[in-house]
Parts: C-alpha cells; structure tokens; sequence
C-alpha cells in the first residue's frame, strides 16, 4: 500500500531466504557465497531457541500485507466495502477513486501481490525450517512449539490458496537454490496439507492453555477455528459445522457485549479474540511512526469543516480507505456501525493544536473508526491495537451458514446470526438499542438466511478483510462487483493473477486463465 521500497531482486530474495531461514550452505553452479548466515545445524535444539525461531515467523504477520493495509485492500475494497488502497495514498475524499482494485483492472506487476507471494513464501520456509529441525530434535515443550508452527504455515498457505488458487507447496525448509522451483500444486493438495497441519496443531496444542491466549499466540482453539473457516472457503459445510461447534461449545471464548471492546486496547486478547496480530505499545508521540502502523490509514482525516479546520488526533493524516458511502447508506443504524464507521464525529481538535472540543462534526465521507482510538489527554492514537484474524463471532456465523447449506436454517443456526446480530445493538449494555433497530431473525428460507448470514458479515468484520472470500464462496463477487459498476469484472476476478516476476523465475509455473 505505501509505495516506499524497491522490491529485491530473485536472487537477492532467494539468497536472503536461505540465509535467514534454513540453509546450512548454498553452492550452485555459480558457487555462490553467502557469508552471513546462522548455522541452523547447531540451532534448535533447546526450547529457548525454538522460541526464538518460531518468535521470528510470528513476527511476519505484522509486515506489509497486513500493516499497510493491503489485506483490507484485496479483502474489503474488491468487494465494495471500502474505497481507496492501491495508490490512493495521502488525504481527501476517496469517493471518486478509480483504481486497479475498486476497477478490477489490477495486473500480475500489482505490488500488493508481489509482495504478499513474496512475503508469504518467506514466512512459510521460515516455519518449515523450524519444523523441519523441531521435529528431529528432543526438548521439553517441542510440540508446543511445533503446533504454534504448523498453525503459522497453515494459516499463510490458506491466504495464498484463496488468493492464487493452486500454488507451489513447500512443506520443508529451502536449503539450496535447485529446490526453489516448483509447480503449482492444485488446490485441493493445498487446502490437504493446511488441513492436516491443522489437525496436527489440534494434537500438539491440547490440552489448552489459557495463559497463551492473554499472550495471543495460537492454542489448539484457534487452529479448530482456522480448521472450520478452511472448511467453510471449501463449501465442505457439514466438517464446516462441526469444527465451528467445537469453538462454541468449548467454553473458552464468547462475544464481548460491547462491540466498541473488541478493538479497545485495553480487551486485547480478551473473550472473543481467537487470534490476533499482536500490536503493543501506547499513544505515539513521534511524527514519523504513523508509517508503520495500520491504525492511521483507516482515518477520519484532517479535513475543514463549516469553514473550521478540523482533526480528529494530532500526528500527520497518512488516510487511504473510507467507507463506501452506498454500503454505509445500507447498513443499519446500529451500535455497531457507529462503532464501526461513521460520517459524523463527536469531538474534535483544532487543526494543529491539541485543544480538543467536543462538539459533532459532520464529515464529508464515511470513515472506518473501529481501529481509530484516541487517548484524550494526550491527542494522540492508541497504538495497541491488536488487528483480529478470527473472532468468536466469526465462528457463529460459520457455524450459522454451515449448517444452512446442509439442513437449511436450523433454530441453533438462527440463534447464532441473532446472538450477532443483538450484539450489534448492544443488548445488556446501557447503549442498548430497540428490538424494532434490528430485530431477530425468524422464519425465513434457506437462500433469505444465507442472505442474511452474508449481510451480517459484511456488517461485523468491515475492514477486516474477509469479504472477498465470503462473496466468493457463494459465487457472488462477480455480480457484486458488476452491481457496483465493474462491467470488466469477468470469472478470471475470482483468483488474483500470479505475480509476473514468478512466472518469469519459474517456468514451471503456469498463469492463472485469462490473465
């Protein structure tokens, strides 16, 4: 999303990786050197170091993909939730912006699918070489570890799949360069080994423990959740079903009755986040620091309002999403959406001060709030905002649609979409709205409540990346977009193109149809 580095040349890449991630050695016909490297040999064999490893691919969720926002560009803006991304940086209205992504003219050259190729890849050999020695190595407290790296590699070949389709499976650690070429494995030989990486990180995890989830890494709950969403990307919706009951049913997580505390800092890693990407620290202070973190790309920006200068904290705007203002007419004035996204804001500072008055403002877009959260005292933006993955809400509307697809709109599926949907009005809470602002549902047909279960979603995980593949797996993003004016989006838009500098890296990887 924010256009600043020049992308590393294949062998540069390609030697970067075998020097970080796993290679002992590398000698090829040109007797390349590399001179800097750990000797991975001697590494991994005591839980420390393991833990050391394994910290390294976790830290590979919070790169580029996912904090410069071009997850939510590829998940939210190519199904007309959001508008801006691509190269839409800086501040101002988004609402007339015509790019590759709201046009569906995006290319294999796209930067945000080189870099999540080349990314994904990177953190996959770095899970693979963990693995790889883990799994000959004996120390107290290896399965943990173990687990926690299968579930990383399966999450990331799991974003790869519904991106590409079929893509190279690389399930050891690339140690020489004659390894680094392979072809596409099908989909269904990728969606296998995610699924049996899962179950084994279901084995190794358990039994539970609680303090891994104050601490945000994966427990054996979060890789049933992940197993479930697999599962459900594969319309294979009664194993859909069943592992999203598991989550239910265990006890363990449940919806915080305030929508507004699921991306309040001070809940992080509370009672519906499943997993996250963990996001320390406190309001920031310095002017340059807004480059690196997701939670100023969203907004409200800076912006005059009747003839007043206006903002909404006191660091430099880096704005590139707003809402899209049809999908922010249509959805429902609840709790939730004010939580979510707003056109009007309840205070303000003067624009280059830090004196704040609170008064509402009318904006002149709709902006994504919910990862927007200001320290008062201060002016300055909470930085400790975890990015959620998978949330407990997201297992009762799995769950819901699962078991819709198999035995129609069943009393326990409706009772989870209404347990989400009075969630969005804040029942049990003192903002709690009227049944009449967004009643429970009953009585309607299957396709009424697959409907309602794809409009829920939309509405609860806005910004965070999952509607693409929800719109997807029903066959509708294709009409959706051509609904929104894309009269270019054809059957091809499904999967995203491979990135041109892999074709031309490896012959024997073949282009996705009709790009």
């Amino acid at each position: 999303m924010i256009r600043f580095k020049q992308k590393p040349t294949y062998r540069a890449v390609a030697l970067a990786a075998l020097a970080l991630l796993g290679g002992s050695g590398c000698e090829n016909s040109l007797q390349e050197k590399v001179y800097s490297q750990v000797a991975t040999d001697d590494f991994y064999k005591t839980l420390d170091q393991a833990q050391l490893g394994l910290n390294g691919v976790y830290n590979y969720l919070w790169n580029d993909n996912y904090r410069d926002g071009q997850w939510v560009t590829l998940g939210d803006v190519t199904a007309f939730t959001l508008i801006g991304g691509g190269s839409a940086n800086g501040s101002g209205d988004r609402s007339g912006i015509q790019n590759e992504w709201n046009t569906y003219s995006w290319t294999p050259d796209a930067v945000e699918l080189v870099t999540a190729w080349d990314y994904f890849y990177q953190v996959i050999n770095r899970a693979n070489t963990l693995i790889d020695k883990i799994e000959v190595a004996e120390f107290q407290g290896k399965d943990k570890v173990l687990g926690e790296a299968k579930f990383l590699r399966a999450f990331f070949y799991f974003n790869l799949v519904r991106m590409f389709g079929g893509v190279p499976l690389h399930v050891k650690a690339t140690t020489d360069l004659s390894e680094v070429d392979k072809p596409r494995s099908s989909e269904e030989e990728v969606y296998a080994q995610i699924v049996s990486d899962l179950n084994a990180s279901v084995t190794l995890l358990s039994p539970l423990n609680k303090a891994d989830i104050t601490a945000g890494r994966a427990t054996a709950i979060s890789a049933t959740a992940l197993l479930s969403k697999v599962y459900l990307q594969q319309r294979k919706w009664k194993e859909a079903a069943t592992e999203a009951k598991k989550v239910l049913d265990a006890g363990v997580f449940s919806l915080f009755e305030d929508y507004e505390n699921i991306n309040n800092p001070d809940f992080q890693n509370g009672k519906e986040h499943i997993f996250s990407i963990q996001h320390g620290g406190n309001g920031n202070n310095t002017s340059q620091m807004y480059q690196t973190r997701m939670i100023y790309l969203f907004g409200p920006p800076a912006q005059t309002v009747n003839g007043v200068n206006v903002q909404f904290h006191v660091l430099k705007d880096l704005v590139i999403f707003q809402a899209r203002k049809s999908f922010f007419a249509e959805s429902p004035d609840t709790y939730r959406k004010w939580q979510s996204m707003r056109q009007k804001m309840p205070y303000y500072y003067k624009n280059g001060t830090k004196e704040l008055v609170r008064d509402t403002v009318t904006m002149y877009a709709p902006f994504l709030t919910k990862f927007h959260r200001i320290d008062f005292a201060t002016g300055y933006l909470k930085e400790g905002v975890n990015y959620p993955l998978i949330r407990y809400a997201d297992m009762l509307l799995t769950y819901a649609e699962a078991t819709n697809e198999t035995d129609g709109p069943t009393p326990h599926a409706f009772e989870a979409l209404n347990q989400v949907r009075r969630r969005a009005r804040a029942v049990g809470t003192a903002s709690e709205q009227p049944a009449t602002v967004y009643p429970d549902l009953k009585g309607l047909s299957k396709e009424e409540f697959r409907n309602a279960v794809l409009k829920e979603r939309a509405q609860e995980f806005v910004g965070e990346g999952h509607y693409r593949w929800d719109l997807i797996r029903h066959n509708r993003l294709i009409a959706t977009a051509q609904a929104n004016g894309v009269t270019a989006a054809a059957e091809k838009h499904n999967l995203f193109p491979i990135p041109t500098q892999q074709i031309s890296r490896n012959s024997q990887i073949k282009q996705n149809p009709g790009y």
